[in-house]
């Protein structure tokens, strides 16, 4: 989507500036507290610039902007509900997660066609790929390629590559495949079947990174937090300096944390 595509209120909403740290805990806190409707109406401002680059990706002529952007605030307000502070990750990172599953959840339920490979492997992307997706971005420390989720979905790689362009909105070829047909979802709706696995998993998704990492001791979790959660990952030697460990103790603590994150994933599976 153009610049000039974007209403010029929504531009200039998410033009307000960022929030200090301390000033992001404070109206946190009013939320968990006090359910403080200002204090959520100034976080959400403070985030609709996370929010419109999200709902830019998932756009169409049957999806609004403005109705993603709306969504997206939806999905900020539940995550400023449920963040947890303790596990030492930035709200941002954590939103970023429930907006882009309410914009996904919306765009799919409101697009008017949206083709999609009638298939096994069509229907498993559909309804397991935004769980996996933070699975692996848990255990990689980064969000995972197509290829990765494609080998941990165990499909093809135009499987995924098919159902993420339909989803956002993209040009797409949509010619019947050797291995079967496509479907319209406007006229084929998924199965409630599909449909309950795609909130599950969009819900799920999130708390079961947030088990993983509970599972963590402390020198783990702040290790992890050090390497992948703070936006700027940190080298094993600077945190082995501001630890008072060596590089390799340091390493260590790191190969143990994530197997203990990847143990937790896969028991929640």
């Amino acid at each position: 989507m153009t610049r000039d595509a974007i209403p010029p209120a929504i531009r200039r909403a998410a033009r307000v500036p960022l929030l200090d740290e301390s000033h992001e805990r404070e109206l946190l806190e009013r939320i968990r507290e006090d359910d403080d409707p200002r204090a959520m109406a100034e976080l959400v401002r403070a985030h609709l610039r996370l929010t419109l680059d999200v709902a830019s990706r998932y756009t169409s002529r049957s999806v609004r902007i403005e109705d993603l952007v709306s969504e997206g605030a939806v999905g900020l307000c539940e995550a400023a509900h449920r963040f947890d502070p303790s596990h030492g990750t930035r709200f941002a990172t954590y939103a970023a997660w429930w907006v882009r599953a309410h914009i996904r959840s919306f765009a799919l339920k409101n697009r008017r066609v949206v083709s999609l490979p009638a298939t096994r492997n069509g229907r498993v992307v559909l309804g397991r790929s935004t769980r996996v997706q933070g699975e692996l971005t848990a255990k990689l420390g980064r969000p995972p390629t197509t290829e990765e989720l494609a080998t941990a979905l165990e499909v093809e790689v135009r499987d995924v590559e098919m159902v993420h362009s339909a989803l956002s909105g993209r040009d797409v070829s949509l010619a019947p495949r050797d291995d079967g047909p496509t479907l319209s979802v406007a006229s084929a709706q998924p199965s409630p079947e599909d449909l309950v696995a795609w909130a599950e998993d969009a819900a799920d998704a999130r708390g079961a990174v947030d088990r993983a990492l509970a599972a963590l001791d402390p020198r783990e979790h702040e290790i992890v937090r050090r390497r992948y959660l703070d936006g700027e990952s940190q080298t094993l030697r600077a945190i082995g300096e501001e630890m008072g460990l060596s590089r390799e103790r340091v390493r260590q603590l790191e190969l143990r944390a994530k197997d203990k994150m990847r143990r937790e994933l896969d028991r929640v599976a």
